[in-house]
């Protein structure tokens, strides 16, 4: 476990909730599986039932343990080690990647969310492998060098003085050389177009992004490795698609002509059964060997 900074320890601990909770068992074959099991909130609000519809989201991704699970425990040579997610989320990479690392610090800014990977951790018993804080991302509470590895999937995108501070905390309390690694949504492929619809400018946004982070990464001296990472969603018709897309990424007001356009592309990626949207993700992994 990692320990707090002495000053910087005065955060709320989170209380308990229920949501959904990720089970993993072995099969035959030897593989992980991983099965969604649902709860419900005594209190619905905004942020759950985005993250209700954000797991009919984990469980359309295909090829989520056979490739996006398995790249982010390569990226950060998690095995055996004590490792700190930024920005966890409702927790849906504790319950793997428990299995894997010695130790992880989750760390989150959400009231909510955090209640809500409190409850998983108590369900699941993994409160001697599992610390979960709340505090602000671009102002970690942990003292420098305490962390053999650090990840950030799918939060920091396109505001840059959000994510140079993030990035800046995460170098910082990762020990030297060890792998920083940030994930998120390439330009390319059929999601970023889709959100392009109802976000005007988005995909240009994303390819601005895929220039912009390299060189700033570079420009701090820093080594970086990019992986792409191809990743399959797959929904049993253009509707449920637009409704679980509706209720995530797509803005709370869109416009009759934008909702007939997403329709349209939807129905296009549609074959008999199912409705098949593809996405990049791209790790960026970074080794900072700092100065003495």
């Amino acid at each position: 476990m990692m320990r707090l900074g002495h000053l910087k320890s005065c955060f709320s601990r989170a209380l308990h909730a229920h949501l959904h909770f990720v089970w993993a068992f072995k099969a035959k074959d030897g593989s992980l599986k991983y099965m969604v099991h649902k709860t419900t909130p005594s209190t619905k609000n905004k942020d759950s039932v985005y993250w209700d519809y954000w797991w009919e989201m984990v469980k359309a991704s295909i090829w989520r343990d056979a490739k996006e699970l398995p790249a982010i425990i390569d990226a950060t040579q998690m095995q055996g080690k004590d490792v700190m997610e930024v920005g966890c989320g409702p927790g849906r990479l504790i319950l793997p990647f428990a299995r894997v690392a010695k130790s992880i610090t989750a760390v989150d800014e959400s009231d909510w969310t955090i209640k809500v990977v409190n409850e998983l951790v108590f369900e699941h018993r993994l409160k001697d492998r599992v610390q979960v804080v709340q505090a602000p991302l671009v102002s970690l509470p942990f003292d420098d060098d305490v962390a053999d590895a650090s990840y950030c999937i799918w939060i920091i995108h396109h505001n840059r003085s959000r994510w140079e501070k993030v990035v800046n905390e995460m170098v910082r309390v990762t020990k030297p050389g060890a792998p920083v690694v940030v994930g998120f949504s390439s330009g390319e492929k059929d999601l970023p177009k889709l959100e392009d619809i109802v976000k005007p400018h988005h995909l240009q946004k994303c390819k601005e992004f895929d220039v912009a982070f390299p060189k700033w990464i570079n420009e701090q001296g820093w080594a970086l490795e990019v992986r792409k990472v191809p990743l399959l969603f797959e929904f049993k018709s253009p509707d449920w698609g637009f409704e679980v897309f509706e209720n995530t990424f797509f803005p709370k007001k869109i416009t009759d002509a934008q909702r007939n356009e997403v329709m349209t592309f939807l129905k296009q990626h549609h074959i008999p059964g199912k409705t098949r949207i593809e996405q990049e993700m791209r790790l960026y992994i970074i080794r900072a060997q700092k100065e003495d």
